[in-house]
Formats: structure tokens, C-alpha cells, sequence
């Protein structure tokens, strides 16, 4: 039996991100020679990674169940999201015959392979066999005997099914991020879990009924973020009302100032998105997560703008103190002077929220543009994260919210339910929470020119997301190199026109 001295694991990578580590070689896997020395080894490092062991070093079945949960979402983040998405627009951009042409055939045959080995019979019954078994694959390109022993054979694992191991013990890793790192966040996945299983679209929650909904979340994390959510929404519909003609909305700041809205759009960011958001970037963190929800006017004309913004700050849905000042950045207007107009009417406004109309210079009006303009397309430039082909007015805002808990039960006042309905007679105890919401103003040809066509469509840019994501958590097998990205943006632009 050949033995490694411990000198040789001072060449050990220890430090760096555990998504671009091409393998996992856990140190405690060093002395595991067989298959029951290796699953007690694993039953440490994942002890170390927040799971109870029994007194005998064993993992508690009911930690073992907790794992499996894991495996079985990284399953489904892959089947279910992941590999469909990718895989339908590789092929739309597969029949454009472009320069790409190659990347994306092995882009497509590398999905293909991984998908094989994953649905395999033996090796899909060894991972949801035992959680700790997917740290024994992933781990025997350096210790090849960790599965020696396993079921009475001597069991060498195939190096394709240990990288793809590695792979699921990333994304794992991911989705496992989302309720370590921030409860909060984890709060709202959770809500999205729940309305998904009601079938509810994320994509579409302006028009849910927030204060009588059809079901209450079973669990305490979903119910507090639904209570969030519910109570943003009672706020920002307080003031708004279905236009005369039934075609639109109107925002009324009760002072004077109406504000005409086509449409308004809200999506709770499901839990794979905020995989997907933590997984392209090499820093990602759970709690930087700020846009849980997402609001979108989308406005007649886009002159009334700042006018709207304006107005959400005097009904108390924008406070400036819970604003994130870096956040509010535009890239609907091009210059100062076609921001003109949007000023003129936010300083007609004012005038009226004082009631008094009167009238400004127009070399007044155009300096107020100018220092707008310097200063919000100066945020969208800093912002990473801005999409300047997407035309739109943003900003991001932790929302206050009072949670109420009942002083005896201790448990949460939900929306819909009588005890809620009886909130203000009751002993309670009470405290407060904040939503993070990313709020979007934009015009109707803006927003069906920069969200719904080219290179800056919602699935083309979610397709960049995704392609960010794979070549990290399947870095041996999947890879679309950056200097592709320029043609393929093309490529987008005519699959999207």
C-alpha cells in the first residue's frame, strides 16, 4: 500500500475561489485507504460544512436527509433550468451557421456528455445513495482507493464521473450559499420554492393577491418574506388606480401630481436565478443579493420619468435614506438635452406639490438637466452590473417593513389570515425587517426595443449568465472562450431581432 508523507500536501492549492479549482482534494481524505475509512472521513468534512455527526463520527439520518436535499436541487437546477435554457439557444444560434458555429457544437456536445453521466444508473444511485459519497468521487483523482471496498468489489471511479462529481459538489455548494451566508436571502428562496409548487410565475406577482392569497407558506422563512413582499405592495397600490379607458394605471401622488403607466411588471428572483447571480461572478456573495424584487413602470411617455420617481419618493415607497445613492443610474436618455423635458415636468411637479404653478427659464431648466444627466450616466458607467443596452431609469432601495409576531404563540401575523385581519387588537411583538427591491422606470418603445430585441433581450443576456456559470462549475469539460463573446452578441442580435 503506497502512502503520501505530509511534505507532499504542502503543494496543496489552499487558497482561491472553490469554483475555479479544477479538482477538490480535501486534505482530510489523506489517510482514507478504503471505502469505510473515506465515508468517515467525509462525515468530518461535512461536519466542518455545518452538518451534525452522532457521537460514533456518523452523519444523523436526519443530516443525511438534509444533504440529499442538496443533491436532489442540484439535479433539478441542471435539468430543470440550467441544461434546457442553454441547450435550446445553442441550437437557434447553431442554425445561424456564424463564426461560432464550432464553440457552440462543442458547447452543445459538452452538455450532452454531462448529462449522460449524471443520468446513469450506477452513478445517480451512488450520490443519492449517501450524500457523503459525492466528496468521495470528487476526491478520487487524488486518493483513488476512497471507494475500494464499497459493496464488497474494489471499485475504481471513471475520471469522467469524478469531474462531474466535482461539479455537483460546486453548484452544491452554490445553492447551500443561499441559506448559509444570508437567512435572509434564504427567506425568499424559500417564497419562491412555495409559489412555484403553486405554480404561481414569479414573473408575474403585481396582480397576486398579496392580502389574500389562495395559500400560506407552510415554513416561518417563507412566511416572513411573504409578509415583506405583501407589505410593500399594500404600500406602492395604495396610490395606484386603473386608468378611466381600463388600459393602463395611474400613479396619483394625492397632492396634484398623475403620473400615466402602461403597465407595471414585478418578478421575485427565483431561487435558481440567485444560483445563477451568485455563480458567474468570482466574488459573489448571498447577502450582496439586492434586487429579491423587482418592480418595473413602464410609462406612456418617458418625460414623466423623474416626475414618477419623484412622486414614489412622496408617497414613502423611495425614502432617501433607504436608498442605495451608486444604484440610481439611467440609461434611457442619451444627452442633456433630450433630458429636458423629464426635468421640466419633475420642476413643474414640485411647483404643484406646493401649489404653486409658475414657470422657469429655460437656461435654468437645461442646467438641472445637465447635472441629471452628469450624474446619473456617471453611476450607470461605475455600475458594473448595468446593462447599458437596456434603456431604463434604476435604482435600488431597502425597503422598511414591520413584522408582527403574536406575544404568546410568538408566531407570524400573515396577510389573509384572522389573526392578522385582528393584528391591532391583539398583544404582539414587533420588528422590523427590510425587502430589497430594484426599482425600474422606462417607456413602452424603450423597454420593447432594449428588453424584448437584440443582444440586451432578457434571454440573451440570461444565456451570458448561464454560459459564465458553466464554464466555472464544469470547467474541464464545458468551455465558450471570452474572445467568442463578441460574436455571439452578434449572433444574439439576429436570433432576437
Amino acid at each position: 500500500m503506497q502512502t503520501e508523507t505530509p511534505s507532499q500536501e504542502l503543494h496543496h492549492e489552499i487558497f482561491g475561489s472553490i469554483l475555479d479549482r479544477v479538482e477538490l482534494s480535501p486534505y482530510l481524505l489523506l489517510p482514507a485507504y478504503d471505502y469505510q475509512t473515506a465515508l468517515k472521513q467525509a462525515a468530518k468534512m461535512m461536519n466542518n460544512r455545518g452538518f451534525d455527526m452522532n457521537d460514533q463520527g456518523d452523519l444523523q439520518a436526519s443530516e443525511q436527509k438534509r444533504a440529499l436535499v442538496y443533491v436532489k436541487r442540484t439535479y433539478r437546477y441542471f435539468f430543470d433550468w440550467l441544461f434546457p435554457f442553454v441547450k435550446d439557444q445553442l441550437e437557434g444560434l447553431l442554425a445561424l451557421d456564424s463564426l461560432n458555429k464550432d464553440v457552440y457544437q462543442h458547447s452543445l456536445q459538452a452538455i450532452i456528455q454531462v448529462e449522460t453521466i449524471l443520468n446513469h444508473l450506477l452513478f445517480k444511485t451512488i450520490v443519492l445513495e449517501d450524500p457523503r459519497h459525492l466528496f468521495l468521487l470528487a476526491s478520487s483523482g487524488k486518493y483513488p482507493t476512497v471507494f475500494h471496498g464499497y459493496q464488497g468489489h474494489l471499485f475504481d471511479v471513471p475520471v469522467e464521473w469524478q469531474q462531474t462529481a466535482c461539479s455537483m459538489l460546486k453548484m452544491g455548494y452554490l445553492i447551500k450559499s443561499i441559506e448559509e451566508e444570508s437567512q435572509d436571502i434564504n427567506d425568499y428562496a424559500q417564497l419562491g420554492h412555495s409559489l412555484e409548487n403553486e405554480h404561481q410565475s414569479l414573473d408575474d406577482l403585481f396582480n397576486y393577491a398579496w392580502e389574500n392569497p389562495r395559500h400560506i407558506p407552510e415554513s416561518e422563512s417563507a412566511q416572513l418574506a411573504f409578509v415583506k413582499i405583501s407589505a410593500f405592495f399594500h404600500k406602492l397600490k395604495e396610490s395606484i388606480n386603473v386608468d378611466s379607458e381600463n388600459k393602463g394605471f395611474v400613479f396619483d401622488s394625492g397632492d396634484g401630481v398623475r403620473v400615466n403607466i402602461v403597465d407595471i411588471k414585478a418578478r421575485l428572483k427565483s431561487p435558481e436565478s440567485m444560483v445563477t447571480k451568485l455563480g458567474k461572478d468570482l466574488e459573489g456573495e448571498a447577502y450582496d443579493i439586492r434586487d429579491i424584487l423587482a418592480i418595473t413602470f413602464i410609462l406612456k411617455e418617458k418625460d414623466d420619468t423623474l416626475k414618477l420617481f419623484h412622486a414614489l419618493q412622496k408617497k414613502g415607497v423611495i425614502l432617501q435614506e433607504n436608498t442605495h445613492s451608486q444604484s440610481i443610474t439611467q440609461t434611457l436618455f442619451d444627452s442633456p438635452e433630450s433630458m429636458v423635458e423629464a426635468v421640466r415636468r419633475l420642476m413643474f411637479s414640485l411647483s404643484q406639490s406646493a401649489w404653486h404653478e409658475e414657470g422657469c427659464a429655460e437656461s435654468t431648466v437645461f442646467a438641472n438637466a445637465k447635472t441629471f444627466y452628469e450624474a446619473l450616466s456617471m453611476n450607470a458607467e461605475k455600475n458594473q452590473h448595468s446593462s447599458l443596452g437596456h434603456r431604463k431609469f434604476q435604482c435600488k432601495i431597502s425597503y422598511s417593513v414591520p413584522i408582527h409576531r403574536d406575544a404568546k404563540t410568538h408566531k407570524i401575523m400573515v396577510p389573509g389570515t384572522s389573526i392578522y385581519a385582528r393584528r391591532n387588537d391583539i398583544d404582539k411583538i414587533t420588528q422590523e425587517h427590510t425587502l430589497g427591491v430594484e426599482l425600474r422606470i422606462s417607456d413602452e418603445e424603450s423597454w420593447r426595443t432594449s428588453e424584448q430585441k437584440g443582444d440586451s433581450h432578457h434571454k440573451a443576456y440570461k444565456f451570458r449568465q448561464l454560459i459564465s456559470v458553466m464554464n466555472r462549475i464544469f470547467k474541464n469539460v464545458f468551455n465558450m472562450p471570452k474572445d467568442s463573446v463578441g460574436q455571439l452578441k452578434k449572433d444574439q442580435s439576429i436570433l432576437f431581432s
